[in-house]
Order: C-alpha cells, then structure tokens, then sequence
C-alpha cells in the first residue's frame, strides 16, 4: 500500500518536472525571438546599450518552482555590475509593480500554456524594462 503511494508521488514528481522542462523550452523559444542568446542552461543573454543583460532561471530541487533572475555586466568584464529583481515578490500581493503574477503550474497543456504566459509577462513587464536603466533603478 505504502510503495504504491510513493509510486505515484514518484510519477507526479516526474510528471511535474517534464511540465517545467516544457515550459522553460517555450519561454526560452520567446527570449529568442526577443534576440536573447542561449549562454548556458537556463542562462540567456542579450547586449544593449553596452551592457550584457543575463536572465536565468533557477530550478527548485522540488521540481515545482522557478525563480527568474537578471543582472547586467559590463560588455568586457563577467563581474556582475548590478543585480536585478528576482521574481518571488511578484508571485504576491502587493508586489513592487502591483501586479500578482502566478507561476504554478500543473502537467495539464492549458496549465502548461498559461505558466509560459505569465513567465513571459512578468519578463516583458519587470526584467525588460529594468534593463532599460539597471542602475537608475538600483539607486531606487
């Protein structure tokens, strides 16, 4: 009885972590088109205005949660000029851009679909735009 319950955690574990694969495919497709280059995994960079803008997603050791991260570099040194916001305090209410973006997901397609939607809202709206001007928004 035991053993088929932790079969089945087991094949949800797996389930859930093939969902968060696909969806970190997906977003990764739309970083490209937005001429992000793939640096590594779940690393992806982009020059502009002579910095290197990096976005990476780091995977929980559940297999249920990714956090996005970004920070800029200076185009000739890999030393991290500023870090960016990091998109746990948006998965809240009262975030700092009042909006609640949810990232949970299930293995469902239309779960899967919508994680890849709010993933690349919350990019457009919060990480884009702070590479407008990291450092104007550092001194914030």
């Amino acid at each position: 009885m035991e053993t088929d319950r932790i079969a089945k955690l087991k094949e949800r574990d797996k389930a859930m972590r093939a969902a968060r694969d696909e969806i970190l495919t997906r977003v990764g497709a739309w970083l490209r088109s937005k001429d992000f280059d793939r640096a590594g995994a779940g690393h992806f960079t982009r020059s502009q205005n002579g910095l290197l803008c990096h976005i990476g997603f780091q995977k929980h050791t559940s297999g249920r949660s990714v956090r996005v991260m970004c920070h800029v570099t200076s185009g000739t040194d890999a030393k991290t000029l500023v870090s960016g916001p990091w998109s746990d305090a948006y998965e809240r209410p009262g975030s700092p851009n009042g909006k609640k973006y949810n990232f949970r997901w299930g293995t469902r397609e239309t779960d899967i679909a919508r994680c890849v939607d709010e993933y690349c809202r919350y990019i457009n709206d919060v990480v884009l735009a702070w590479f407008h001007d990291p450092a104007d928004k550092a001194k914030a």
